[in-house]
């Protein structure tokens, strides 16, 4: 018998969330949630023969999920299981089987912030543990095509459960004891499970609805168990936005209530939460803006906010940063590849799946190494795959797909991982077409300008002098030298409107261009700060803003103020070499009196235009 000391003896119990593994330094860790008030205590392992493995409890613990298992290839170890152990009190186990042969004094057991550590050597793992969070094929969901009086759906030992208690699991069983579920199609299905709350019972889903919360315009539908979404559609008369959530039940106390989310009167959009099937519950928002409802998902799956994208603030999701540590690609037959971000705490996301494209934002993720990620897609079928950082704070990766393509992605249990598997579908007639015409791009001396700012967006204002005047009579110079050469020149404005960032976006991505120039007057709180910066963020766009910076500080008389790498919306989030330059300082008074000149900002526009001519001739030879 040997010891390790982890945290524990605490009066709430501990949450076990998930079996985790690192290849990179052939660790497993058992990933720990620990309340605030835990104390230290010893565990004890034990060993056994026949076969040879060693197990530990995790005293006053509640497993989070299903039993948990990693089997390994190749190893010193076998396989690590974590199951329930009792309830009352709550013990989780876990058990490490070995080869036979094997000195079990040679695996290093730590532990780090309450996590347990498992570390070995040529640990190769053939298995992971992660669960459906989105899937396109509902038919390939567990227990979905169950026929409608089926006994034996899916047993949950009443002494195992740690998620609910048994008034709450009797309300389970008593929804499905002898009840009728009314379907779309007009017919009713007999439920015949007996109640015996002293044996398992016998449930058809996985997932169990059972409250729901208005929240800032959306509604928060939660419950118990693992939720599952499927694509969201839409339908007219009335607009309305559709997620279906398979194998999934609704207590019958909250199903098909008209709810009204915004009870002060600001809109008239409402929401049900019904029982579209026996074993699919159906979420459904009436909305003239029902094109922008999107699902936010919790880290531990268990609940999912439906809001209008307009009124949600992500920075309030963001109860913990998050970073992605790593990328993993692995090819599962001809047309079937799987994409997993590793992240160092629980990810708060969002799924978003059209005919053209997947878009998964990550809210609460800080950060990645993009030359890690950009060696990691290189060659493989999620090269298209584009990472971009939000505003304030999380990521935005969009891939482009075929419509006929299928998507399932799936969370590890503690919200650390999430796996993207996309199996290719036939292509549409339509789609190869598409494509063929999208290979022509991007267009060939093509550049897209970006004047700042616009309509009731001013920008930096100083003695009634505003930014986004200046940021269009630049750009309208530099379009105007660009075009006496033979370039084509579009603009993101043309003149005193207002246009949003994103939308500033979509016109460059539509255009194709070869570069994007966005151009802008700077501003502080002091009136000494002066001279040019050129911004970029990603590592493609460095040498554009190398050249134009060049030109800038050439010839333009003010300080040089050097590149900057900077994650500002409309260069992080374009996919051709961008930059964003600032131009002076408004808040200056001797550089703001230049920058309304003719004279700067002709300099300035030549400089740009030049700049970009260099870039573009150096690159299309």
């Amino acid at each position: 018998m040997f010891f390790i000391q982890t945290l524990q003896v605490n009066a709430e119990p501990s949450k076990v969330m998930s079996l985790n593994f690192d290849d990179s330094a052939s660790i497993v860790y058992i990933n720990i949630d620990e309340p605030a008030d835990a104390t230290r205590r010893e565990l004890k392992f034990s060993r056994l023969d026949n076969p040879n493995r060693i197990y530990f409890d995790i005293d006053n613990s509640v497993l989070i999920g299903d039993k948990q298992q990693l089997v390994f290839d190749k190893s010193s170890i076998k396989e690590i299981r974590l199951s329930q152990f009792t309830t009352n009190p709550d013990v989780v186990r876990a058990v490490i089987t070995f080869e036979e042969d094997f000195d079990t004094s040679k695996v290093k057991l730590y532990s780090v912030n309450g996590n347990i550590i498992v570390k070995t050597s040529n640990i190769k793992i053939s298995n992971d543990y992660f669960n459906p969070i989105y899937d396109e094929n509902a038919a390939s969901l567990p227990y979905s095509s169950i026929v409608a009086n089926a006994q034996v759906i899916q047993k949950i030992p009443i002494n195992n459960d740690v998620n609910a208690s048994p008034a709450v699991m009797k309300d389970i069983q008593e929804a499905f004891a002898n009840s009728t579920l009314n379907n779309s199609d007009g017919k009713t299905y007999d439920s015949t499970v007996s109640i015996d709350l002293s044996s398992d019972l016998k449930l058809r889903t996985k997932y169990y609805i059972n409250g729901y919360y208005l929240k800032n315009g959306g509604l928060l539908v939660s419950g118990l168990g693992q939720m599952t979404a499927t694509k969201m559609f839409y339908l007219d008369s009335p607009k309305r936005v559709v997620i279906d959530l398979p194998n999934t039940f609704v207590d019958k106390k909250i199903r098909n209530t008209e709810l009204k989310l915004c009870p002060d009167g600001s809109c008239k959009d409402t929401a049900r939460i019904g029982q579209f099937e026996y074993n699919k519950a159906r979420v459904v928002v009436t909305s003239d803006n029902a094109a922008k409802y999107i699902p936010v998902y919790a880290a531990d799956a268990q609940s999912m906010l439906f809001i209008n994208a307009d009124k949600l603030k992500h920075t309030d999701l963001v109860s913990n940063v998050s970073n992605i540590n790593k990328a993993f690609i692995r090819k599962i037959d001809s047309k079937t590849n799987e994409l997993i971000f590793s992240f160092t705490s629980p990810v708060v996301h969002s799924i978003l799946r059209n005919d053209n494209s997947l878009s998964i934002y990550m809210f609460n993720v800080k950060s990645y190494n993009e030359p890690d990620l950009i060696k990691t897609f290189n060659n493989t079928y999620y090269k298209p795959f584009v990472l971009s950082l939000l505003p304030q704070i999380g990521v935005r990766g969009v891939m482009p797909l075929n419509k006929n393509d299928v998507v399932r992605i799936e969370q590890s249990a503690d919200g650390k991982a999430l796996k993207i598997v996309i199996t290719q579908g036939v292509k549409e007639p339509s789609e190869i077409a598409a494509e063929k015409a999208a290979k022509k791009s991007p267009s060939k001396d093509k550049i897209v300008l970006d004047p700042g700012h616009g309509g009731t967006d001013y920008g930096a204002i100083r003695e009634g002098i505003n930014e986004k005047d200046i940021t269009l009579d630049i750009s309208q110079r530099v379009a105007s030298i660009l075009k006496s050469k033979g370039y084509k020149v579009a603009l993101t404005r043309t003149d005193d409107t207002y246009v949003s960032l994103d939308d500033r976006v979509k016109f460059s991505e539509n255009e194709t261009p070869e570069i994007f120039v966005s151009i802008h007057v700077n501003s502080a709180v002091a009136t000494e700060p002066k001279g040019i910066e050129t911004h970029y963020y990603h590592d493609y766009s460095k040498e554009l803003a190398n050249v134009i910076h060049r030109h800038l500080a050439k010839d333009i008389n003010t300080k040089d103020r050097g590149l900057v790498k900077s994650k500002f919306y409309v260069i992080n989030h374009t996919t051709v070499p961008a930059v964003l330059i600032e131009t002076g300082f408004l808040s200056n008074p001797d550089e703001r009196a230049e920058l309304v000149s003719d004279s700067r900002k002709q300099k300035t526009a030549k400089a740009i235009a030049e700049g970009i001519i260099e870039y573009i001739k150096e690159n299309s030879k």
